[in-house]
């Protein structure tokens, strides 16, 4: 009880600078826009810290931006719409090519499962062979990948097995739970993300495959010294109270540098949206 009272008194704390330094401030507000993965009300309620520590370390106002869909999300993403941006990997680097610079990763691993119920019986993904798996957008970087995986061990979407479309990786979770599918593919750290109760009733079956987290950009527009600045403040942000609390509710654990060996393991992955893409626009 007292930690949660501390941790709160210090938000507030923040919070109330964070106001501060945004009255002072006569700069226009920067767009930190998040990916979609999770509905916007959870969005806004886990980075609510985040978006309060960059308003006050920045000393100017900073909003919270997501988008209704992950298409929404690229395309403004690709056409330069947003400031700060947190971005799965393989959007990361088409933006890259374009408006913006990479600044950090999240330490944790973007580990795709099949989640599904506990009184289920399946324990490996060829279990699912004439079965349903949720999924969210077709663009999602673990779609691409466990797509190309159950492809690999003969088994095709739609003949080998069926793809129930679902918003984002919380709602396929919501789909597995549901019954409206045996599985559910999400991340481990959307599944931490989920309420402690739906927690309880599931369990994840991994899929062995592990690719670098979301992507922290800086639009190139606010110049050459923003990338590293924002380096350091949100390096600080990790050992903050704050910033501890965030990185433990969202399974996050910290963040680290971009590696170029981890730039090129996701590249594949980057070219099969591009190719989707321009196959859907023929």
């Amino acid at each position: 009880m007292v930690r949660k009272i501390r941790n709160g008194l210090l938000g507030l704390l923040v919070y109330c600078y964070a106001l501060l330094a945004c009255a002072q401030s006569t700069e226009a507000p920067l767009r930190l826009a998040v990916h979609p993965y999770a509905s916007t009300l959870s969005l806004i309620s886990t980075h609510r810290p985040l978006v309060q520590y960059l308003s006050l370390k920045l000393g100017r106002p900073v909003e919270f931006y997501t988008a209704p869909s992950f298409e929404a999300y690229v395309d403004t993403l690709l056409a330069g719409g947003y400031d700060i941006a947190i971005s799965p990997p393989h959007f990361a680097l088409l933006a890259m090519e374009k408006h913006y610079l990479p600044v950090l990763h999240y330490q944790a691993r973007l580990e795709p499962l099949l989640v599904v119920r506990n009184d289920s019986p399946w324990q490996k993904i060829e279990d699912f062979r004439g079965r349903r798996i949720a999924m969210a957008d077709k663009t999602a970087l673990i779609r691409l990948a466990t797509v190309k995986l159950l492809a690999d061990k003969g088994m095709r979407a739609g003949q080998d097995y069926r793809i129930v479309e679902r918003p984002s990786h919380g709602a396929t979770i919501g789909a597995a739970l549901a019954g409206e599918a045996e599985a559910g593919l999400a991340t481990i750290s959307a599944l931490r993300q989920m309420p402690a109760n739906v927690q309880q009733l599931v369990r994840g079956i991994p899929t062995g495959q592990s690719f670098p987290h979301l992507f922290t950009l800086v639009n190139r527009q606010l110049g050459e010294d923003m990338p590293e600045r924002l380096r350091k403040i949100l390096l600080s942000f990790q050992d903050q109270p704050e910033g501890s609390l965030f990185m433990t509710q969202v399974g996050l654990i910290g963040y680290q540098s971009i590696s170029e060996g981890e730039i090129r393991a996701i590249r594949p992955y980057a070219e099969m949206y591009r190719q989707l893409m321009a196959g859907e626009a023929r």
